[in-house]
C-alpha cells in the first residue's frame, strides 16, 4: 500500500505544479512532457534525446518509428505552440501515462522512472483535424 502511494505521488504530484519548472525541478510527468516539447521547439536536441529512452517507440497514422526516426521528424517540424490541453496523468507502477490535446492532435505518452530519472518510452498521436 505504501509503495503504491509513493509511486502515485512521484508520478503525479499532489502539490501545485510550478509555472516554469526546469528538468530538475519538475514535479510530475505532465511537466516533463511539456518540457520535452519546449526543448524540441527550442531545438535543444541534447535535452530531447536524453529524455527519450533508447528503445523509444512512436506511432502515428504513417506507422511505427524508433527514437532516431522520431527525432529526425521533430527536427523537420516547426513547433509553435506547446500548450497541453485536457491533460490527464495515470500512474502505473514505475510508469505514468499522459494523455492530452495539442495543436489539433490527441497524444498518449508513456514515461518510465529509471535510475537516471523519468524518460519517455512511447508516444502515439491521432490527428483530430
Amino acid at each position: 500500500m505504501i509503495v503504491s502511494f509513493a509511486t502515485a505521488v512521484s508520478a503525479q504530484s499532489i502539490w501545485k505544479e510550478q509555472k516554469n519548472p526546469g528538468w530538475k525541478s519538475a514535479t510530475g510527468v505532465q511537466q516533463y512532457e511539456n518540457l520535452l516539447w519546449q526543448a524540441a521547439q527550442k531545438k535543444d536536441w541534447l535535452a530531447v534525446e536524453s529524455h527519450m529512452a533508447s528503445n523509444f517507440v512512436y506511432e502515428d497514422a504513417s506507422g511505427t518509428k524508433d527514437k532516431a526516426q522520431r527525432i529526425a521528424d521533430l527536427k523537420q517540424m516547426t513547433i509553435s505552440d506547446v500548450t497541453l490541453s485536457d491533460a490527464n496523468v495515470t500512474p502505473s507502477g514505475n510508469h505514468a501515462i499522459v494523455t492530452y490535446t495539442m495543436g489539433g492532435n490527441r497524444y498518449m505518452s508513456v514515461w518510465q522512472q529509471q535510475k537516471s530519472g523519468w524518460v519517455q518510452v512511447a508516444m502515439s498521436v491521432i490527428s483530430t483535424k
